[in-house]
C-alpha cells in the first residue's frame, strides 16, 4: 500500500482508495510535544476498535465518515478538513504549552477569547467550554472570534460546531461515567464531504485524544492537592518533562518501564470502554450495519440522485453515492464493488442510470448484495423509451426496478427489517 499512502501523519498513515474512500491505518506510533517519541505494542488495533464503539453510537448527534472497521483499519469518507481542532475542556489541568493550566498558572485571564476569573486550582472541575486550536505542525489557541476573522470557516458553520462539540463531549462524560472514568478534556475534527455536509472525522473519544482520570479516587487526590490518576499518556509526558525542555532539547529515549506502563493504560481503558459495548448492542446497532450505495451513470442524474437521498435521510438510513459510468468507468465501478464487497455491512445497491442502463446490470451480476435500479425520466416518452433497460437483465442477472424515489427508501428499510442478509 505504499504506492498509494497519501499521507503519513503522527500517528495514522492515509491511504487513497479512489472513489471519494480513504483507508485509514492506526500506527503503533505514540505522539507527545507535536513529536513522535516511542511506538507502543497494539496501539493502533486498540483505539481504531474504541474509535468505532464512539463512532457508531454518536451518529444520532452527527454522522461521521467511518464507514467500516477491521483491526487497525478504517474505510472512511474522504472530507475537505477544516484546519481546526475543536478542543473541549471539563477541567482545568495539563502541561503542554497548550493547556488550560500552563496558560492559567502564567498568568492569563483571557485565553480562546474566553475571560476567566482568579482562583481556579489545578484539575479544578469547569462549565465546559471549547478551547479551539489551529491545526497544522504545531497547534495554536484560536478563538472564535479569529476563526471567522481568518477565514478557517463561516459563523454559520462555526457556531455549529461549537454546538455538535459540547454536545458530543456532554454525551462523552455521561458514557465513561458509566465506566468509572472522567472524560476531562477532548479534541474533535471535522471536515466537509463532496456534497457538503459537515461531518465528524479522524478519532473519536480515545485515551490519545482525549484525557481520562479514574472516578473513583479523584475528589480525595483533588482535596489533597494530588494529581488524579490518569487514564492516558501523561505518564509519558510527565516523565519527559522531568527530563528536559521538550519543545527545544532532544527527547532522550524513552525507559522501558514507562513504555510498558502506557502500553496497560491502552489495555485498561480498552477493557473499561468494551465492557460497556453491551448496553449498546455491542457498540454496533443494526442500523450502523446497513449501508445504501447510490451509484449514478452521470453528474446530469443529480437531481434524481439528490432526491433519493433526501428521502433515505427522512428514514434515517445511512448511504454514500459514487458517479460512475458502466461504459466509461467500468474498471473503476468494478474496483468499487470489489471494495464494498469486503466491508462487514449489509449493503444495497441503488442504481441511476437512463438510456441505455448497464450499470444495473454490471452490479448486479458482480455484487452478492440486492441491486435496486431507479432509472431517471423527464415525461412519459422519455420514460416509454428508457424503461426496457432496467427491466430486462439476463439470466441470473437479478435487478429490481422501483420508479419513485420515494418508494425507493422504503423497499430498502423493509428489506433492512427483515435482517436477512449475510453480514
Amino acid at each position: 500500500m505504499e504506492n498509494i499512502c497519501i499521507y503519513q501523519g503522527k500517528v495514522r498513515n492515509v491511504y487513497d482508495m479512489g472513489n471519494n474512500i480513504l483507508l485509514m491505518e492506526a500506527t503503533d506510533r505514540i505522539s507527545c510535544f507535536d513529536k513522535h517519541i516511542a511506538d507502543i505494542q497494539d496501539k493502533g488495533i486498540i483505539l481504531n476498535k474504541i474509535s468505532e464503539f464512539w463512532f457508531n453510537i454518536t451518529r444520532s448527534i452527527i454522522n461521521n465518515h467511518l464507514i467500516s472497521a477491521n483491526d487497525r483499519f478504517s474505510l472512511v469518507k474522504k472530507t475537505m478538513p477544516f484546519k481546526i481542532e475543536f478542543v473541549v475542556r471539563g477541567y482545568i489541568t495539563g502541561n503542554t504549552e497548550t493547556s488550560l493550566w500552563r496558560h492559567y498558572y502564567n498568568g492569563e485571564r483571557l485565553y480562546c477569547g474566553i475571560q476567566f476569573p482568579d482562583g481556579l486550582t489545578k484539575n479544578q472541575r469547569i462549565e465546559a467550554i471549547v478551547t479551539p486550536t489551529t491545526k497544522g505542525k504545531h497547534d495554536y489557541p484560536i478563538s472564535k472570534a479569529d476563526i471567522i476573522v481568518q477565514n478557517y470557516m463561516t459563523q454559520l458553520e462555526c457556531d455549529y460546531l461549537y454546538s455538535k462539540s459540547l454536545e458530543l463531549f456532554k454525551f462523552g462524560q455521561e458514557i465513561a461515567d458509566k465506566a468509572g472514568l472522567i472524560l476531562v478534556d477532548t479534541k474533535y475534527e471535522f471536515g466537509k464531504t463532496p456534497n457538503g455536509d459537515i461531518i465528524l472525522i479522524d478519532e473519536l473519544h480515545t485515551c490519545d485524544s482525549s484525557r481520562y482520570w479514574i472516578k473513583e479516587t479523584y475528589m480525595d487526590r483533588y482535596y489533597n492537592g494530588i494529581d488524579p490518576e490518569k487514564l492516558d499518556k501523561d505518564c509519558m509526558r510527565d516523565w519527559i518533562n522531568s527530563q528536559c525542555d521538550p519543545y527545544n532539547d532532544m527527547i532522550p529515549e524513552i525507559p522501558e518501564s514507562i513504555i510498558v506502563k502506557v502500553q496497560n493504560v491502552y489495555k485498561y481503558f480498552y477493557t473499561k470502554i468494551i465492557s460497556l459495548t453491551n448496553n449498546y448492542n455491542n457498540g454496533i446497532t443494526h442500523e450502523d450495519n446497513n449501508l445504501v450505495v447510490i451509484l449514478s451513470g452521470s453528474e446530469k442524474d443529480s437531481e434524481h440522485t439528490l432526491e433519493i437521498m433526501e428521502n433515505l435521510d427522512i428514514t434515517n438510513i445511512k448511504y454514500t453515492d459514487h458517479i460512475l459510468s458502466a461504459h466509461k468507468n467500468t474498471q473503476e465501478l468494478l474496483n468499487t464493488i470489489k471494495t464494498y464487497e469486503t466491508m462487514n455491512k449489509n449493503i444495497i445497491w441503488v442504481t441511476i442510470a437512463g438510456k441505455s442502463n448497464a450499470l444495473s446490470g454490471v452490479v448486479a451480476a458482480n455484487s452478492i448484495y440486492p441491486v435496486i435500479a431507479c432509472p431517471p425520466f423527464s415525461d412519459n416518452l422519455d420514460f416509454m423509451l428508457n424503461i426496457n433497460s432496467s427491466l430486462i437483465c439476463p439470466s441470473n442477472v437479478s435487478v429490481m426496478t422501483i420508479l419513485e424515489p420515494s418508494n425507493v427508501a422504503h423497499a430498502i428499510k423493509k428489506i433492512f427489517n427483515m435482517n436477512f442478509l449475510k453480514i
